[in-house]
Parts: structure tokens; C-alpha cells; sequence
């Protein structure tokens, strides 16, 4: 099953670096050209320049291998000694209370899914896994972590690295009010105990999936290269953040969808149509948000034109009664045309409302939110997700620490 192993991380340099928040980021596919250009003007040593570097073209993948090599070059960013992996907890308010989602980076090799030692539960976008594999290629390095989620219900890893944190290497609050904590363990017998709690685990990809891709296809690649027979290489590990399941601080929540082209249809037909498989009750902008796991709302363009839809029938597995099951299932497989339709995807509730009722969008979808249990359960039946259904809470900064191919 999982092969989980400490190793040489690359990081910024401690004495370099006066102010972190200046330097990491968020993931780069959250991260808009607004917000880019925001990073760019934070710092000259601001990661941005290596996970979404600017540049026409494929420009843009060779300046961040040279800003990369440059920053390795004048010390900016060094590599450690020792094998390690790094604690890294954030604590934040979700929803009126407090949080503490704990987790740790570590190398874990990779593994086709077939062997569901690591699972997938989205599906994937060709140009996006182009586009990490071509800046993999040219840094030879994993830029991004993959987010992960093991089982571990009574909670051993997580006690077993409280145990060991000492003092921090970083400990910062972010522009978002979300305190990051990061730390380095490198005692090969801990490093060890962890390895063999999660032994035999299964490991649930939960951001990333692009990223998981990138790596296989770019292990690929280089065996290609240098042969299958060459031995284990770094390249046959990805940098990967992994956080137990059933922790308090685990936050999915759903990405909701908006559309925008409806052809033919109206919003009388629709509704027509989407009472031929659901209950549909009136509902307000409260209600909308709070929905069971079997229930989608609906946002039509027009203030009173809000309704809960709930199914007429159970289908056999739960996991095909999920709110985004569903709404794929019965009415984007049936009633909408999501090709056509110019779906735009939204993590919150308040962007549905404004596109919809103030914008140029004709309705929109919201959805409940999951669990780890739910998304297990898919994936373990050797399905996939729509894509963009979950959205883990809060995402992971870039620029912790990088892990070398080489």
C-alpha cells in the first residue's frame, strides 16, 4: 500500500527571509491574474515567480526553472541534510467556530490508480496537467504539494507527531486570517513509527489531482528515459501534505455551479422538466444553504426564484444520492447540456446569488456539503466525481518547502 518517506527538502532560507507571509501563496490554480500580479508586487522572493510564473507561452515554464536555479544559485533557497518530513497545522474560524486541521509533508511513491493505494475521486483536465507537467519538467522539482487524507481513527500519527513538534520554522497568519504553523521532524526512528501506522493505508487524494497526474506522467517520462530497470528514483515519489480523515479541522465543502446558457429552455420548462425526478419546495437564501446530502438548491433569476430540490426516489448506493451525484446524473445527464451550457464554477454561495439574480447568468445550482466517508465510498466502488466537486477548507500554501527530482 502506501510508501510514505521523509526527504531532502529544498526551503527558503530562514536568514533570508524577514517575512514569510511576503513569500508563500495559495495553490496556483487558485489564483487569478489579479491576484498574480498582486504576489508579483509582495515580494521580488514571492513563490509566485516559481508555481505561476509569467511569460508568453512556454516562456513562462523557463523562467521559473531560472528563477528556481538562480534562487538555489545565491542561497535563497537551500537543501536540507537529513531526510525529514514537516508537520504543518492551520488553524482558522470556519462557520462561527474555531479549527485546527493538523497534517505533515512527506514523499509518497507513486502508484497507478489501479492498485487504489492512492485515490482519485475528481476528474482530470488535459491542458492543466500539460501545463504542471511542463513546469515539472523544467524544474525538475514538485513546485506544489499533493493534499491527501488517511484514515486513522484513534488518532495515533497525529499523537505521535504532537509529541515531537519542538519549535516551529515558520509560524505565520496570512491575509486571510488563517495561522499557518510549519515544522521539521528528521528523527529517522519517528520517521519510522509513522511509516508503519499508515502501513497498509489507503490514501485519498483531496487537492491535487492535477498535480498526482503530473508526477505519474512525469515518472513516466523519465523512465522512458532511463530505463524501468534503473532502481528507485526520486522521481518516483511526489511531494504530498497528508491529514487524517477523521480530524477536526477536515472542512470539504462543495463547489457550487453556475450557468449561463440555457438554449431553448426557460425557467418554466426547467422546473417542468426537474420535477419529473425531484420534490421541489420554495426556499429563501437561509434555506438554500442549508441542505441535506441528497438535496440541491436552485437559484433562478429572479429574487423570489429560489426552490430545495430533493429526490422522488433512493438509488441503491448512497453515494449516488449525493447532491453533486445527482445533479450531474439527472439533470446535467438529462435536462442541461453542461458542454453547452457555460457552466462556471463557484465556491461561494454569495457569487451564485450576485451572477445570478444581479448578473448575466441564468441559474444556479448549490450543493451540500461532503464528507470523507462519502468521498471514500465512491472511490473505493472505482468511480470518479464530476470535476470540481469539493473544495477541502483551507487550501495548503506554496512555498513551505519544494521537493527535488534529482
Amino acid at each position: 500500500m502506501a510508501e510514505i518517506n521523509g526527504f531532502k527538502g529544498i526551503r527558503y532560507n530562514q536568514d533570508k527571509i524577514n517575512d514569510f507571509t511576503k513569500v508563500v501563496a495559495p495553490p496556483y490554480d487558485v489564483i487569478n491574474s489579479e491576484q498574480q500580479e498582486s504576489y508579483y508586487q509582495k515580494d521580488p522572493l514571492n513563490v509566485i515567480r516559481l508555481i505561476l510564473s509569467k511569460g508568453a507561452g512556454d516562456e513562462k515554464y523557463i523562467n521559473a526553472s531560472a528563477t528556481f536555479k538562480e534562487w538555489l544559485e545565491n542561497n535563497t533557497l537551500t537543501l536540507e541534510d537529513e531526510p525529514s518530513i514537516y508537520p504543518y497545522y492551520q488553524e482558522f474560524e470556519f462557520e462561527g467556530q474555531h479549527y485546527k486541521r493538523k497534517g505533515f509533508i512527506a514523499v509518497v511513491k507513486n502508484e497507478d490508480f489501479e492498485t487504489k493505494t492512492v485515490l482519485p475521486h475528481e476528474q482530470t483536465f488535459k491542458e492543466h496537467k500539460e501545463d504542471r507537467l511542463k513546469l515539472t519538467s523544467a524544474c525538475n522539482a514538485n513546485m506544489s504539494q499533493v493534499f491527501s487524507v488517511y484514515s486513522d481513527k484513534e488518532g495515533a500519527v497525529e499523537k505521535l507527531i504532537d509529541d515531537n513538534l519542538g519549535n516551529p520554522l515558520i509560524d505565520i497568519e496570512a491575509e486571510d486570517g488563517i495561522k499557518n504553523t510549519f515544522w521539521q521532524i528528521s528523527d529517522p526512528g519517528i520517521i519510522s513509527e509513522i511509516q508503519n501506522h499508515l502501513k497498509g493505508k489507503s490514501l485519498l487524494i483531496a487537492d491535487g489531482h492535477h498535480r498526482y497526474e503530473t508526477s505519474m506522467n512525469y515518472r513516466n517520462q523519465q523512465r522512458e528515459k532511463f530505463g524501468e530497470n534503473s532502481g528507485t528514483k526520486p522521481y518516483d515519489y511526489v511531494m504530498m501534505y497528508l491529514s487524517r480523515g477523521e480530524g477536526e479541522g477536515l472542512i470539504i465543502n462543495p463547489t457550487h455551479r453556475i450557468i449561463k446558457n440555457l438554449g431553448a429552455l426557460n425557467d418554466y420548462k426547467i422546473m417542468e422538466e426537474i420535477g419529473k425526478f425531484f420534490k421541489i419546495e420554495k426556499s429563501d437564501l437561509e434555506d438554500a444553504t442549508d441542505l441535506e446530502f441528497n438535496q440541491i438548491a436552485i437559484v433562478t433569476d429572479n429574487e423570489d426564484g429560489i426552490y430545495k430540490l430533493t429526490p422522488k426516489e433512493t438509488k441503491q448506493k448512497h453515494y449516488e444520492n449525493l447532491g453533486v451525484m445527482l445533479l450531474h446524473s439527472e439533470i446535467f445527464g438529462k435536462i442541461i447540456n453542461e458542454k453547452s451550457a457555460g457552466v462556471k464554477f463557484s465556491k461561494f454561495t454569495e457569487e451564485v446569488f450576485n451572477d445570478v439574480i444581479k448578473g448575466d447568468f441564468k441559474i444556479g445550482f448549490l450543493l451540500p456539503k461532503l464528507s470523507a466517508d462519502d468521498i471514500f465510498e465512491v472511490v473505493l466502488d472505482g468511480v470518479k466525481m464530476p470535476h470540481k466537486t469539493t473544495y477541502f477548507y483551507p487550501k495548503i500554501m506554496s512555498g513551505l518547502v519544494f521537493n527535488p527530482l534529482w
